[in-house]
């Protein structure tokens, strides 16, 4: 009989024991070693059973017990013999997430994000923030990078929240600091080589980057031509200062752009937006 032979296979601390009697697996109920959630084998079972379900060891499980068993990890696969495996992917559903780990992802994925946008009309507002390099546009950049892994971070914390008893994750905590810190680096590293490449070509600006530069030029025009002409109507002075940027933007190289911001720069800017606007009328 099943109860005097040595037939039976525990799974203990995500170690396998046995074979074992019957008398022996109520030793160790009895000593607390086994629970009702551990699970149990036998020749004829077609998969591991957890103790509590199985009648021949039918016993009320100990509350600290239960509790301790609710948050004790368990190993992927436990063998028997040759041909039997139980609990496979299971620990993935019993530690909590791990926060640097999401907080990696979301900072890969807000990366290839940023990747895509370059080839697309956003290109030149990344270069634009990278170079400038004031508070307003660091803080902006910073935004955008640290956005998504920010919401990734929250998903994990909330998660870990809703799932308090399970333990901690089994990720280091200082390899993912120090993951995430070398992804930071790299991202900011590729910006900024990004912006020298964008703002070194010599061919003048198109695209997008002409439309920013249009926008951004004709209210400065205007705001500076209703100081200066204060009986000129408002429609010519918008028509003048529209065509003053067109023609400037098409003496604009990409080079010249990105030295504007530079004594030299705004002069030959100051003398460029001269010469072009007599070619327009007010």
């Amino acid at each position: 009989m099943a109860g005097q032979e040595a037939v039976w296979h525990v799974a203990i601390d995500d170690k396998q024991q046995g074979p074992l009697t019957k008398e022996e697996v109520l030793e160790h109920l009895r000593a607390g070693t086994l629970i009702g959630t551990d699970l149990i084998w036998r020749p004829g079972f077609s998969e591991w059973t957890p103790v509590q379900d199985t009648e021949d060891f039918w016993q009320p499980p100990k509350r600290v017990a239960m509790q301790a068993a609710i948050t004790e990890p368990r190993s992927n696969t436990i063998s028997v013999g040759r041909d039997h495996e139980v609990g496979k992917g299971d620990a993935y559903d019993r530690e909590k997430w791990s926060l640097w780990k999401a907080a990696n992802i979301g900072l890969i994925v807000s990366g290839f994000s940023l990747l895509i946008r370059i080839p697309s009309e956003h290109g030149f507002e990344l270069a634009s923030y990278a170079h400038t390099a004031s508070a307003e546009t660091i803080a902006a950049l910073a935004g955008e990078i640290l956005a998504v892994p920010a919401i990734f971070f929250l998903i994990a914390l909330v998660r870990n929240l809703f799932f308090f008893r399970q333990p901690k994750s089994s990720k280091s905590a200082f390899w993912g600091a120090l993951t995430f810190t070398a992804l930071l680096v790299c991202i900011t590293a590729a910006l900024t080589l990004y912006q020298e490449i964008f703002f070194n070509r010599t061919e003048v600006i198109s695209g997008a980057t002409k439309k920013s530069f249009i926008a951004e030029s004709v209210p400065l025009c205007v705001q500076k031509q209703r100081s200066l002409r204060l009986n000129v109507e408002d429609n010519q002075i918008y028509a003048y200062c529209t065509c003053v940027s067109e023609k400037l933007a098409d003496t604009t190289s990409y080079k010249m752009l990105g030295a504007e911001r530079d004594a030299s720069g705004l002069a030959d800017l100051k003398q460029r937006s001269e010469w072009v606007g007599s070619g327009c009328r007010l």
